[in-house]
């Protein structure tokens, strides 16, 4: 049975009082997942935000009250009901890099589920598994601020949380069209002619999505090819932006990492700021090295850190990591400087490169104390 139409006044005054909390909330997880999931990890995306207007939440509750699935019994169950209040969108260039997000979404220590649920719950929908005409496909999030992200002026949206829709830049088009089209009840169903288009544009959508994917991938197929022929000097030149340096870099070690774009943002601000802009100047401050080395490097520094009970500053060896050890290992002293005083995430703390920098100091120094 639908809920009492008698509860809307009272929710959308409510609504009018709170919205401040959800336009911080929004903008707080969008600027997360922008400079946190997106930009370290070198995932080519759009990342917005929205919060719904009061005259937007009037609309939907006024629907959903002749809806029987939404049985409210009081305005705390409207809210507690729905979860698009504030939204954020992360749009990708390439549908495959939606999957990407989820992994650093689910990794993500700054943010929970709602109420401070781990792990995050994620739904996956792409509707034209049912439904021949239907090309809605994103992936859906509800993540509220971790509680020490509760602090400052954000310590009142603790009890609230946000919706994350991650989708191609692309499938976003077909998801904002038919939602304007279909989601409108005076009007009725779209009629064939509508349906007719949509159906059109859904199918240039799927294969817009695999053209983005092909046409990036031959990019950074030629640009490896331009980086690696003998008579190209590009390695003497200075990075463009952190993209280039991980097409660059990623094979440093004589063996190419598929996933070097992993936890590449900090370390390519770092590098540039200690004047090891380009493959040159990196390899000639690293000398030679070798990739087994690295990696077992990595396992037994990983070692220490389960033993200290830090696991969660694990390196990873398919990541960017490996060059961040081998730097290391050359110039712990100067990336410790350079990285002291630089502010991480909630209250303050340092950046993951300088923590785990200060845990390679600590590290050696424990092995040179019983070597």
């Amino acid at each position: 049975m639908p809920f009492d139409p008698k509860y809307i006044p009272d929710a959308v005054d409510r609504y009018r009082r709170e919205r401040d909390r959800y336009v911080k909330l929004a903008d707080r997880i969008a600027e997360i997942c922008r400079e946190d999931i997106c930009e370290q990890n070198a995932i080519r995306a759009q990342v917005t935000f929205r919060v719904k207007t009061p005259k937007s939440f009037e609309g939907k509750l006024k629907r959903f009250s002749t809806r029987p699935d939404k049985t409210y019994d009081d305005v705390d169950q409207i809210f507690a009901g729905i979860g698009d209040l504030a939204g954020v969108r992360i749009a990708t260039y390439r549908h495959e890099d939606c999957e990407e997000v989820v992994k650093h979404l689910l990794n993500a220590e700054m943010l929970t589920g709602p109420n401070g649920t781990i792990p995050i719950e994620i739904e996956r929908k792409d509707k034209n598994e049912q439904y021949k005409d239907n090309y809605y496909r994103a992936i859906h999030a509800q993540v509220a601020l971790h509680e020490d992200q509760q602090v400052g002026i954000y310590d009142n949206v603790g009890d609230i949380s946000c919706e994350i829709q991650i989708c191609t830049m692309i499938a976003h088009v077909w998801n904002e069209i038919e939602h304007d089209i279909g989601y409108k009840p005076d009007l009725g169903k779209p009629n064939e002619e509508e349906k007719y288009y949509l159906g059109q544009l859904g199918r240039l959508v799927r294969q817009g999505d695999l053209c983005v994917s092909g046409l990036l991938a031959a990019h950074e197929k030629r640009a490896e090819t331009v980086t690696t022929s003998a008579s190209s000097n590009s390695s003497d030149k200075a990075f463009v932006d952190q993209h280039d340096f991980v097409v660059k870099m990623r094979d440093f070690a004589g063996f190419a990492l598929s996933n070097f774009s992993g936890a590449s943002g900090q370390l390519f601000d770092l590098l540039v700021d200690i004047d090891l802009n380009s493959p040159s100047l990196i390899r000639a401050a690293l000398g030679q090295v070798e990739h087994e080395t690295l990696v077992r490097t990595m396992s037994e520094f990983n070692e220490y850190l389960s033993s200290k009970g830090e696991c969660r500053w694990r390196v990873d060896p398919e990541t960017s990591d490996l060059l961040l050890i081998a730097v290391l290992e050359q110039r712990l002293t100067q990336v410790i400087a350079e990285l002291d005083g630089r502010a991480g995430r909630g209250r303050g703390r340092p950046t993951r490169l300088h923590s785990l920098a200060l845990r390679f100091q600590d590290w050696r120094k424990e092995q040179a104390g019983t070597s």
